[in-house]
């Protein structure tokens, strides 16, 4: 599976038990999310047991970063364990919303065996 050497070194430090990222390639460089502590009004959440969460996702770090008017139509997601092997990101359920609201309409994320897989959103 490809995936730029910074995207997981920022994943594997970002501090948290979840080594998320999230990426695009803009012009020579990459812009990145990492899941992490930071909140975030505009990513605010409600869950089925009335909590709520304002915590960035990795997908939402990277929505944070992105011109909206860019037009970005597909992001990549990986996730590694703490032995650096990837597995599954596919977005959650908050995240597909958000993105779907920001334009995108298709993540590659790598699965349970670390391959990469293509999902539309207005498909799931």
């Amino acid at each position: 599976m490809y995936y730029p050497s910074v995207v997981k070194e920022l994943a594997m430090n970002n501090g948290q038990p979840f080594h998320l990222a999230a990426w695009v390639k803009v012009g020579n460089s990459y812009i990145v999310g990492v899941n992490s502590d930071r909140c975030s009004s505009k990513f605010h959440r409600y869950h089925n047991d009335g909590t709520s969460g304002f915590h960035l996702h990795a997908e939402m770090d990277l929505l944070r970063q992105l011109d909206p008017d860019r037009g970005t139509k597909e992001i990549n997601v990986v996730r590694f364990h703490k032995n650096g092997k990837a597995t599954m990101a596919m977005p959650c359920k908050f995240c597909r919303k958000f993105l779907l609201d920001y334009g995108v309409i298709r993540v590659n994320y790598s699965d349970w065996n670390g391959n990469m897989k293509k999902v539309y959103l207005n498909q799931i």
